[in-house]
């Protein structure tokens, strides 16, 4: 480190507030978006779905994802005057639809007060969000200078993809915070060999895999790095470690039976259904996946790789790169080396060729703390020499300023690489860009622009009558008339529409022919506003027509 780096840290106290500083920028980009966002299409179902599992008892609904987070979310909303609806009909899933239809009912019976209980929620991953921030600086100040470490710190809480899911009600951020938990006990119980750490790593497991399934995909590594790094191979201390690794995994057990009431053995109905259902899923997608202006049942296997790549800022991969390089240089002998780039390849690995639901870079969250480990590798080499510490200043601010200049849209976030910003819905979809966030940006639109009534095509569940939108769906045939798209529709995606008074299935590419037009305006950055004539509506026959012949 440069004599001006090393000096930095001299002053008492400089370490804690650069700490406090990154975190309170975290925490008031999160609070803004927090409050602004419309719930999107996963929070939908996750907040009602945890109320009732608090105000219940019962843990057998929506089974597809685990309960923990979603109950963590909704504890606010019991010191709130909400209504619940008990009655089963509204949880039959016999179409698939289930939740979605037991968050209609919640969001009708609780208009008045609907947004504020998904900002109380938010609040709730916020914090998660924090504690996932001081984790990961905390393990950093083990392996990096205080400045690299510091610099770790700031990638992360500057990243658009921890900034976009750290605002809303999902289960990403909790497990994400979980499985880092987790690994760093493993990393104190690999060092010095008490079980105490052990039992403490084995229960963060188990309540990771009881907040979300992804955590499963770590189990394999928990057993291969300890024993990288446990040196006692005698015959006492194999026997310690196989021991220890049987504490481990019955803590991991208990804590997951714990979350559910120890209702079952050896594991409750609900967690087996949801393994059923994520292996079917995983194999192809519940619905299908889009990338690079094509839609897939099964996806990509590099769908993944070129998510993150386009999803994350340039100077976090510059940093990334020099980190990977530098750990391979040395073959993975520094210290904790492997801790820090086995997880986020294994989970890479296993997401791209094992995993067919293709809808978001946000899969790959857990992984986001050891990525920026990594690049904090990165960021110890380039300070080494005053000229390559200057190049960190500059990709810092780089950084920074992406970061404020992209909110409150750090759901919507790509770099450089992907072009310009409406080419962007040519690349990635869903959660990656238009996840229905943008609803109420639309209502600001429409009275800034005195539109009173407009054809609506939104891809989410809120109704757009809780905003005072005045609508209707839009015809599958050219009309005049001024339209609002969502990205998601507006590149054919098939889906339902839950709002209004019955269900509408939307049939593949059903209003992809707005996609013709130039839209006069974009809100927020996943719904698009089209003003069609009759001259274009006259086009758009003429060029089909062309095209038929």
């Amino acid at each position: 480190m440069t004599a001006p780096a090393r000096n930095l840290w001299r002053a008492p106290g400089a370490e804690l507030v650069g700490v406090l500083l990154l975190l309170g920028f975290f925490v008031v980009n999160g609070l803004i978006a927090a409050r602004t966002h419309t719930p999107t299409v996963d929070e939908f179902v996750y907040l009602p779905a945890g109320y009732y599992h608090l105000r219940t008892g019962d843990l057998t609904f929506d089974a597809s994802n685990p309960p923990l987070f979603k109950m963590a979310m909704a504890l606010p909303l019991l010191a709130m005057d909400l209504q619940l609806e008990r009655d089963p009909r509204w949880r039959d899933n016999s179409t698939g639809w289930g939740p979605w239809v037991f968050g209609t009912r919640f969001m009708e019976l609780n208009r008045a007060a609907y947004f504020d209980a998904f900002f109380a929620a938010r609040l709730m991953t916020i914090v998660f969000g924090i504690v996932t921030g001081a984790l990961l600086w905390w393990w950093a100040r083990t392996l990096l200078s205080p400045v690299a470490a510091l610099a770790a710190l700031s990638l992360y809480a500057t990243s658009p993809i921890v900034l976009a899911h750290s605002a809303l009600a999902t289960l990403d951020i909790g497990v994400t915070m979980l499985i880092l938990a987790a690994f760093v006990a493993l990393v104190h119980f690999s060092a010095n060999h008490q079980r105490r750490w052990a039992v403490m790593a084995g229960a963060l497991f188990g309540l990771g895999v009881a907040g979300k399934g992804v955590a499963l995909i770590f189990a394999p590594l928990v057993p291969l790095l300890t024993a990288a790094s446990w040196r006692a191979w005698d015959r006492e201390g194999a026997l310690r470690f196989a021991g220890s690794m049987m504490v481990l995994g019955a803590s991991a057990w208990l804590a997951l039976l714990a979350v559910y009431q120890f209702s079952e053995f050896p594991l409750p109905g609900p967690v087996l259904e949801g393994i059923r259902f994520q292996a079917i899923a995983s194999s192809a997608g519940e619905f299908p996946a889009f990338l690079n202006g094509e839609w897939s049942q099964t996806g990509w296997w590099y769908y993944f790789l070129e998510a993150l790549v386009l999803k994350t800022p340039l100077p976090t991969i510059a940093f990334l790169l020099i980190g990977l390089v530098t750990i391979a240089r040395r073959r993975g002998r520094g210290a904790g080396d492997l801790w820090i780039v086995l997880p986020p390849l294994f989970l890479l690995y296993v997401l791209s060729f094992h995993f067919g639901k293709n809808y978001g870079v946000r899969y790959l969250l857990p992984a986001w703390p050891f990525l920026m480990l990594v690049a904090g590798v990165g960021v110890e080499v380039l300070l080494r020499t005053r000229r390559s510490a200057v190049v960190v200043g500059v990709l810092a601010l780089w950084q920074v300023a992406t970061a404020v200049l992209t909110a409150p849209h750090h759901l919507a976030y790509f770099n450089e690489l992907a072009g310009a910003s409406d080419h962007h819905r040519r690349l990635l979809l869903d959660s990656n860009l238009d996840w229905g966030q943008d609803l109420g940006r639309l209502k600001t639109y429409l009275d800034d622009n005195n539109v009173e009534r407009i054809s609506l095509g939104y891809f989410g569940h809120v109704d757009p009558d809780l905003y005072g939108i005045d609508y209707d769906l839009p015809l599958d045939a050219p009309a005049p008339g001024r339209y609002a798209l969502s990205a998601n529709f507006l590149a054919g995606y098939p889906y339902a529409i839950t709002y209004g008074e019955r269900m509408v299935g939307v049939r593949p590419g059903a209003w992809s022919w707005l996609d013709r037009l130039p839209p006069i305006a974009r809100v927020g950055r996943s719904i698009y506003v089209f003003d069609v004539s009759e001259d274009d509506v006259r086009r758009l026959a003429t060029r089909q027509e062309a095209e038929r012949d």
